[in-house]
């Protein structure tokens, strides 16, 4: 199958904040800086000539370490550091790496849509046939229509995609969501799960009011789903540097040997003195995961609070993650169009929901993303006030 030869919509959106002097809420990225102590381990690592080279495909052994201990300290589940975690160049090469290793030409896969935009080209790349479910996403949550997934499995499907906390919505993963999925792995046992957990860490009390984060939630905290899973996590995240683009998979031993067969044929092996920058930053300080918390909390609660105070837009606060959901209480507009219209009216840039599916559904949903200054937000919040001003609650008409 094809891969259309289009430019992403994070590009496009970005592009036309930089044309338009908007401030760009639409890149999911942190616009906070690093720790200090993160750079002054990644100087260290770089000034040492013996760590520029290649490392073993699967990983240092070090951080691979560190990352068993974190899913043992923060989840409660163990890995074995040796034939269980594999270090990626990102958790996007993690992602594709799962999907070439467990599929082959005509197997079926079923994900979540919207989905992040790496997940269909990863199917399509490999020829696997996939089926979309949608959630259902209204003004009061977010919902996981499981029966419409088991509707969609069959003796074919090969891997159901899943992502928690989701992107775009922040929707986390509930208990009662792990007991449809142990339903679902017995009903089809050739099934295995590929979870995306990039923002694993990130996952927060339901009232955005309140500046507390939960215990994560996670499929391998249930014994059955961990033997049936590939996690993929996202150091980039996780310490507020994406573009160092380190990932890694938690898998059994199986699934593990299948994924590193792939991986090294992409990338070989990730960048090598990152690898030990992050092994001793984490190593040494484990609750460094939780660096963002505070700051990424007291931005969730004061984009809501002004949004909700100086706009019309209905809002969605995330369960998890570092993004809102938006959207006028009415308008006929395609949501490409009404982000391109508050990109060039508000002078704010946002990522309309549509391009995260593949039929281009019209949610009217834009994603805006809080990890930036408290003074952009509030900005940000004021300008979009100006298009759409505070007035009486409404209910939109599709709902």
């Amino acid at each position: 199958m094809r891969i259309p030869q289009t430019e992403s919509i994070f590009a496009r959106m970005t592009s036309l904040a930089n044309q338009e002097g908007a401030l760009n809420l639409a890149q999911g990225l942190m616009w906070l800086p690093p720790d200090p102590a993160l750079l002054e381990e990644a100087a260290r690592a770089f000034s040492d000539s013996t760590l520029h080279q290649y490392s073993l495909p699967a990983g240092i052994l070090e951080l691979r370490e560190v990352i068993a201990s974190l899913s043992e300290r923060f989840f409660g589940t163990t890995y074995d550091p040796a034939s269980e975690v594999t270090i990626t160049a990102g958790a996007t090469e993690a992602l594709f790496a799962a999907v070439q290793a467990l599929t082959q030409p005509g197997d079926e896969a079923v994900f979540i849509e919207p989905a992040y935009d790496s997940y269909l080209p990863a199917f399509q790349i490999g020829s696997v046939r996939p089926y979309a479910v949608k959630l259902q996403i209204t003004s009061t949550g977010i919902y996981l229509p499981w029966e419409e997934v088991e509707k969609r499995l069959s003796p074919k499907t090969r891997l159901l995609l899943l992502n928690f906390p989701h992107n775009p919505t922040g929707r986390t993963l509930h208990e009662e969501d792990l007991k449809a999925l142990e339903r679902l792995v017995e009903l089809y046992p050739q099934l295995t799960l590929i979870v995306d957990e990039a923002y694993e860490y990130m996952q927060w009390h339901p009232n955005f009011e309140v500046i507390e984060a939960l215990p994560p939630v996670s499929v391998r905290q249930s014994p059955l789903l961990r033997e049936r899973s590939i996690i993929i996590g996202s150091l980039g995240k996780i310490v507020g540097a994406t573009g160092w683009r380190l990932g890694y998979a938690l898998a059994p031993a199986p699934l593990s040997k299948a994924l590193r067969a792939v991986h090294q044929f992409i990338t070989f092996c990730a960048a090598t003195p990152l690898q030990f920058t992050l092994a001793r930053y984490l190593g040494t300080s484990p609750d460094k995961v939780l660096y963002f918390h505070a700051a990424l909390l007291e931005r969730r609660k004061i984009f809501v609070e002004h949004l909700r105070t100086l706009t019309h837009l209905e809002v969605l606060p995330p369960e998890g993650g570092y993004f809102v959901l938006v959207r006028p209480p009415s308008t006929n507009l395609p949501d490409t169009t009404l982000a391109e219209e508050l990109t060039r009216k508000a002078k704010v840039a946002s990522i309309p929901l549509s391009p995260f599916y593949g039929e281009g559904v019209n949610t009217g949903w834009l994603r805006l993303c809080f990890a930036r200054p408290i003074e952009m937000l509030i900005q940000a919040a004021e300008q979009l006030g100006r298009v759409y001003p505070a007035g009486p609650p409404s209910v939109h008409p599709t709902e």
